[in-house]
C-alpha cells in the first residue's frame, strides 16, 4: 500500500481562480499541499490494484478506504513507515513497512515494492496525457488506471475480452460519484 497526492501546485493556478480566495478564507495551504490523496494497494501475489481517494492519510480516514478493497484480518500490510499506516497496524494479520528515512528495508524485509508503480504511471499518465483531472472525476481515473495496470500483463484481445466480460448485460449509466467540490 502506498499513498500519493494528485493537483497541481497553488502558485500555477490562474490568478482569477476562486480557489485562491478559498485558501485564504479556510485557512488551508499552511499545510504542506493543497493536493488531493489517494491511497493505492497492489496485491504482492496476483498484481490487482485499486486506488482510492481518501480525505487525508491519517488512520481515520485509511481504514474505511483500505477496508473497502480487502479484508484486513487476513491482509499482511506492507507500507512505509507512515504514521496513518502505524496507527492502525493493529487491524491487520501482520504489518510490515520499509523506514525511507532510516536507510531502507529494516532486516527480514522485502525490498521490491510493486504498490509504488501504480501511483508513479497515474501521475505520469495524467501529466502527460490529461493535463488535468477534476476531483469530481478523480475516482473514475484512478478505477481505470487500477484496471490498466492489473491487466498490463494481457495481450489487447485477452484485454479487450477481460473488458467486455466486465459489462456483459449492464447498461452503462453516468452517475456522479463524488459531490462537486467548491474550492
Amino acid at each position: 500500500m502506498d499513498e500519493t497526492w494528485i493537483g497541481g501546485d497553488p502558485k500555477n493556478w490562474h490568478a482569477s481562480d476562486p480557489r485562491h480566495e478559498a485558501r485564504k478564507r479556510d485557512g488551508r495551504g499552511k499545510g504542506p499541499t493543497d493536493k488531493q490523496p489517494v491511497v493505492s494497494v497492489v496485491h504482492y501475489e496476483t498484481r490487482a490494484a485499486h486506488a482510492r481517494v481518501v480525505a487525508d492519510v491519517t488512520g481515520k480516514s485509511l481504514l474505511p478506504a483500505i477496508e473497502e478493497m480487502m479484508d484486513v484480518k487476513r491482509t499482511h500490510l506492507h507500507t512505509d513507515g507512515g504514521a496513518g499506516y502505524r496507527n492502525i497496524a493493529s487491524q491487520f494479520a501482520a504489518h510490515e513497512w520499509v523506514d525511507h528515512k532510516g536507510g531502507g528495508v529494516r532486516a527480514g524485509q522485502r525490498q521490491h515494492q510493486p504498490e509504488r508503480g501504480l501511483p508513479l504511471q497515474l501521475k505520469r499518465s495524467l501529466d502527460g496525457t490529461h493535463h488535468h483531472v477534476s476531483i469530481e472525476h478523480l475516482q473514475r481515473y484512478l478505477d481505470q488506471f487500477a484496471w490498466l495496470y492489473t491487466n498490463c500483463k494481457l495481450t489487447d484481445s485477452q484485454r479487450m475480452r477481460a473488458l467486455i466480460g466486465n459489462v456483459d448485460g449492464r447498461r452503462l449509466t453516468y452517475k456522479p460519484l463524488v459531490a462537486k467540490v467548491d474550492f
